[in-house]
């Protein structure tokens, strides 16, 4: 019987930086496109008990011959008894044989594959003399979005809001000391939004925070946030003023990304998303065409991101010999 390699988050974090991070994501959305994926809708729990959700992401990569399930929690009352708000365990298995391979913490590789898909989408979505951020959600993700479009844009200021004033406050405080860049909190979001060049969103609300009247021609979106039934960052008629709008699955994002609201109200017919991003990635499709397109990426999370970001973390486990091996089917 084959070993199952068991992998702590810190041997995690020695095998996967951001810019490899980013290199998977793409190669991801990629196979995606090229339909070397399959992926069955997410499971969706919400634990309003414990002010908690649940989710579940799963399918195979051919091109890494990879099963991969996720279980991911985002428990947001965690922090008063001193437990992170987002929790996540990677299973992988052999696609020829379905044994299994390996069990990993799969927060961080959450943290960082879902920085590295707004890059992605950013890379062929915003313009490249983009140099000013606005960030709504000083979180985990408003942190991790901002580190890797750092490694692929010249940044020169970050502006970020959040509901709880001292996050947005301890943010620009570390962000700066963190990347060198100037960084500006703000009580307002519009302040956040306006100017701004590429403007991310990252939070876990259930109504819109980003008015129409705020955007701008040349801007890029990156709607992060909406990743379940209900989930809402953006005011829908944006959906509709946007040039071309990019989703990572269309099946998903129709179901629990930023476009479900536009969808239902009629605003825009699926006809009328430009693409997913693996169809831009492969030249099926364009990218942003002028500078002053204003351009908006749905992001909902494929499990082929964190299967090929899991694929990069045991490929490097077993060379540096990290992790300890069982026998789970003895």
């Amino acid at each position: 019987m084959s070993e199952v390699l068991i992998l702590t988050r810190k041997e995690v974090e020695s095998c996967l930086s951001m810019k490899r991070t980013i290199d998977a994501v793409k190669d991801a959305y990629i196979s995606f496109a090229n339909g070397r994926v399959q992926m069955p809708p997410v499971m969706h729990l919400d634990v309003e008990k414990y002010n908690g959700e649940v989710d579940i992401k799963s399918g195979f990569v051919e091109d890494f011959n990879l099963i991969g399930t996720k279980i991911a929690s985002g428990y947001y009352d965690n922090h008063k008894l001193g437990l992170p708000p987002g929790m996540a365990v990677i299973v992988l298995l052999d696609l020829k044989t379905s044994m299994p391979l390996a069990i990993m913490d799969g927060s961080y590789i959450t943290a960082y594959r879902t920085g590295a898909a707004g890059t992605v989408a950013a890379s062929v979505l915003a313009r490249k003399d983009s140099t000013k951020v606005g960030i709504i959600g000083a979180g985990t993700q408003g942190r991790m979005q901002v580190i890797a479009l750092n490694e692929l844009f010249q940044l020169e200021e970050i502006r970020v809001w959040d509901i709880k004033e001292k996050m947005a406050t301890k943010y620009s405080m570390e962000m700066s000391g963190l990347l060198g860049i100037d960084v500006k909190h703000f009580t307002n979001r519009e302040d956040v939004v306006r100017g701004s060049d590429i403007v991310v969103t990252v939070t876990p609300s259930k109504k819109a925070l980003v008015k129409r009247d705020w955007i701008e021609k040349g801007m890029h979106i990156n709607a992060i946030g909406a990743d379940g039934p209900g989930k809402q960052e953006l005011d829908p008629t944006i959906v509709k003023l946007a040039d071309k709008v990019v989703v990572d699955s269309l099946t998903q994002c129709r179901r629990i990304g930023e476009i479900q609201h536009a969808l239902a109200l009629g605003l825009i017919q699926e006809k009328d998303v430009h693409a997913e991003i693996g169809e831009i990635l492969i030249g099926k499709k364009a990218g942003r065409e002028s500078d002053d397109e204003i351009t908006l990426f749905d992001s909902t999370g494929l499990a082929a991101q964190d299967i090929a970001a899991a694929h990069v973390v045991l490929s490097a486990a077993k060379e540096k010999k990290l992790g300890y091996s069982t026998e789970l089917m003895s």
